[in-house]
């Protein structure tokens, strides 16, 4: 199975690496395979038009009722299959599941499943990867989508701390350097105070 064209302009237009095409691809052909995979967004900074070569492949996935662990799972066994630096996933409270990914181009991912009906609800824009019913468009509501700078700090512990910190990387490498900075004050507010001896 091929990209959608539009989507891969909108990827390659934005000097998305080729790792990312791969995974959209393979992301892609296991939608069409997989019926209780409803449909996927990308969202983000490639959504929105603004990525570069390092933002983070956003997607939001969703499934039919008591199927998003398994097609978690079923992405993981090629988005994590290959170069990987780290990985680390979890639940949602919201009937989700998720994975980030950090490879080592320093391209990353992340991808929510949620089961519908979904609480979970998306923000425009959002750039459709794989929606056969119109499924998107019955879980967009107004409003912004959360900005970097409202980032919780530390949410997943130790185990997102990499992810945490390449994501400060990469806002250094933009030029966004109070942004960074401001993310690792949290993290560090956020942390267990030392022991032993000052």
């Amino acid at each position: 199975m091929t990209l959608p064209a539009d989507l891969r302009d909108t990827l390659i237009a934005q000097h998305a690496p080729d790792s990312h095409l791969t995974r959209m691809t393979a992301l892609c052909a296991l939608a069409a395979g997989e019926p209780a995979c409803r449909a996927i967004a990308l969202v983000g900074s490639y959504a929105k038009g603004s990525g570069d070569r390092i933002s983070d492949l956003d997607l939001v996935a969703f499934t039919a009722a008591g199927h998003c662990q398994d097609f978690s799972d079923a992405a993981h066994r090629f988005l994590g299959s290959s170069q990987v630096l780290d990985v680390f996933g979890g639940t949602h409270p919201s009937n989700g599941a998720f994975r980030k990914y950090v490879y080592l181009d320093f391209s990353s991912c992340e991808l929510h499943a949620f089961d519908l009906p979904a609480t979970f609800k998306l923000r425009r824009p959002y750039v459709p990867v794989w929606d056969p019913d119109g499924v998107l468009v019955q879980q967009v509501v107004d409003g912004a989508p959360v900005r970097h700078e409202d980032f919780v700090a530390y949410e997943h512990g130790d185990a997102g701390l990499i992810w945490e910190l390449v994501d400060c990387i990469k806002w250094l490498k933009r030029g966004r350097a109070e942004l960074a900075k401001h993310h690792l004050r949290k993290i560090v507010a956020r942390l267990d105070p030392p022991t032993g001896e000052p």
